[in-house]
């Protein structure tokens, strides 16, 4: 499609040497494609130049022009989300826009300042152009937070509902990403836990939310078994109707409730391995994973938040106070990483705890 924009006329011998300048500059508009005329160049710009960028441009003044002209729109898929609004936000607000976001299925989630609070329509478009894909775009308000940690979100593009269903390595996973929490960035992570689980194994997956890790252990591990808990009943639907999805349903026992009180009543000394994922409180409930553990021994894989002031080691430390405060041994710490950043001062940390 043809539209009209504004343009600088170049030389075609000068228009390497312009070009440069004016990307420098962040003034090409790169919403339309560069036009060519009889020994010309014409370069879309997002807006007339100052004096002082023109004189920043080392060709001739004499012989550019700024006007007007008809270019094609450009059909190349932009390289990032700055590169997709380039001409619709000026350089200040470009830089304010951040630098990764989630896409669960066919849905974007990101966060904006309130800088960007009156163009966010504009980003949320710049996204479905990055990502043909996603068919709404959400922004994120406040913090996860209550028992069913969840968050606000804002539709800034796009149409439809908020669910959607997302396919991590052999899963598929139906959810709503505003009524359950779910975390794509930790992919890789439950695909490290799903590939140590052993043959007959019973795993107990706490707080398995929509059930991430217990069907890629399901999928991956066939003879295995896995409990799985949720407090949140629309996660607990959603596990349901996955497990069923995933023809899995055969291997994993869901129940709904506090894990405190299921494990207490249903699980007490069964489990080889235990899956904490839920950093926020994980700490509160080492009692609880040490009751579903068999009395032999077995894997803890333990998520937590930590200050980035703190060593790995300091939080080793700390849990294993609570451990032995509990009556058993950490005999091994197989896996200690920090997984991401939460914010400026704080981390999310994974260790793998071998506790007898």
């Amino acid at each position: 499609m043809e539209k009209e924009t504004l343009v600088i006329r170049v030389p075609a011998s000068l228009a390497e040497t312009a070009i440069k300048a004016l990307r420098k500059l962040q003034l090409i508009d790169n919403r339309f494609e560069l036009g060519r005329s009889n020994d010309e160049v014409v370069v879309p710009i997002i807006r007339e130049p100052s004096e002082i960028e023109v004189s920043k441009i080392p060709v001739d003044l004499g012989r550019i022009a700024l006007g007007k002209s008809v270019l094609l729109e450009n059909r190349r898929r932009p390289k990032d989300l700055r590169d997709s609004v380039n001409g619709e936000l000026s350089g200040s607000m470009l830089s304010r826009l951040p630098r990764s976001f989630d896409i669960i299925g066919d849905v974007a989630i990101l966060e904006l300042p309130h800088e960007l609070d009156d163009l966010a329509d504009i980003v949320g478009k710049g996204v479905m152009r990055l990502n043909p894909r996603v068919r709404l775009v959400l922004r994120k308000f406040g913090d996860i937070s209550g028992v069913y940690r969840t968050r606000n979100f804002e539709v800034i593009a796009g149409t439809g509902t908020t669910e959607t269903v997302y396919r991590e390595f052999s899963s598929n996973l139906r959810l709503d990403v505003a009524s359950v929490y779910f975390n794509p960035r930790l992919s890789h992570e439950r695909m490290r836990v799903a590939s140590q689980v052993k043959e007959q194994e019973r795993v107990l997956d706490m707080f398995a939310g929509v059930g991430p890790y217990t069907i890629l252990i399901a999928k991956t591990q066939l003879s295995s078994v896995v409990y799985s808990i949720d407090i949140n009943p629309q996660a607990f639907g959603y596990l349901k109707e996955n497990l069923l999805l995933n023809h899995v349903a055969d291997r994993v026992l869901p129940n709904l409730g506090d894990a405190r009180e299921v494990v207490a009543k249903s699980f007490q000394g069964i489990a080889d391995r235990v899956i904490m994922n839920l950093p926020s409180e994980a700490v509160n409930f080492i009692d609880v994973a040490l009751l579903a553990l068999q009395r032999r021994g077995g894997v803890i894989h333990y998520y937590s938040f930590a200050s980035r002031k703190d060593t790995i080691e300091n939080v080793i430390e700390s849990i294993r106070k609570v451990i032995e405060g509990n009556g058993r041994t950490l005999q091994s710490v197989d896996f200690a990483k920090v997984l991401k950043e939460i914010s400026s001062n704080r981390v999310q940390v994974a260790l793998d705890l071998y506790v007898r």
